[in-house]
């Protein structure tokens, strides 16, 4: 369910002071909170060894078995999962310090780093902390925030846009009622921003690849992670020509008599 929360419009009468009609101007601001309903997630392993062989054995190996946790879970390749990277950067031996340095020395290769990973966006949001702790029993060294955002976002930042607008109206149709003034038409309205704000990350990083990584997931059953909810803003500024309603006269000051 999206909850609506409305936020105190400002209000002006600025007509006056300039060339033309009368004219009022209204901010109108609305804030949503919308379940999210997407996550992502990125799982990897880095490996290093002598050789680009003995690396690449290594992270392959850990790859499969996370290639096959989340083909077993029902996520579809391409659509809901793909290979983030697959790199391989060679290990230099490290430079001697400022003062111990030989002419003799010459930089060297000795050994490999090899680092592969699967980028993982899905709506199945039960299966995210099935992925985090299996994720960690099959070995994986790497595993990213895990991020909850919203598949369809354009859709709640237009809801948020009328939103706001409805809000902007139903505050110049009070305010001018209150005045004994009559809206007579929109000059002009304008979307002042409209943005969103995701729950905030939950970070596994530290615990990735070391021991008492695998042994928090040690567990029978997933950690429960609730998703949260993304807040969506938008901020309306509309101004309407106004005039006097039941024969009431403006005066220099902007109210009427």
């Amino acid at each position: 369910m999206i909850r609506f929360t409305a936020i105190v419009a400002t209000i002006a009468i600025s007509g006056i002071v300039v060339a033309g009609p009368p004219r009022l101007t209204v901010q109108g601001v609305a804030t949503l909170e919308v379940p999210a309903d997407q996550f992502s997630l990125t799982i990897g392993a880095v490996a290093s060894a002598a050789t680009v062989t003995e690396a690449r054995t290594e992270v392959d190996t850990t790859m499969a078995k996370l290639v096959k946790l989340v083909t077993d879970l029902g996520l579809v390749r391409d659509s809901e999962w793909h290979t983030g990277r697959y790199d391989v950067n060679p290990q230099w031996k490290p430079r001697p310090p400022r003062g111990q340095r030989s002419e003799a020395w010459t930089p060297e290769i000795i050994g490999y780093s090899v680092r592969s990973s699967l980028s993982i966006t899905s709506q199945k949001l039960v299966l995210a902390g099935t992925l985090v702790a299996e994720g960690a029993k099959a070995g994986a060294t790497e595993i990213g925030s895990l991020k909850f955002s919203l598949s369809d976002p354009r859709s709640s930042r237009a809801k948020a846009i009328r939103t706001a607008t409805t809000h902007a109206v139903a505050d110049a149709t009070t305010l001018a009622d209150a005045a004994g003034v009559g809206l007579v038409q929109v000059l002009q309205i304008s979307l002042d921003g409209a943005e969103m704000t995701p729950p905030r990350p939950i970070e596994y990083k530290a615990m990735a690849g070391t021991e008492l990584g695998r042994a928090a997931f040690d567990m029978e059953s997933a950690p429960d992670i609730t998703a949260g909810t993304v807040k969506v803003t938008a901020s309306v500024t509309a101004e309407w020509e106004i005039a006097p309603t039941h024969g009431a006269q403006i005066d220099p000051s902007g109210s009427p008599d």
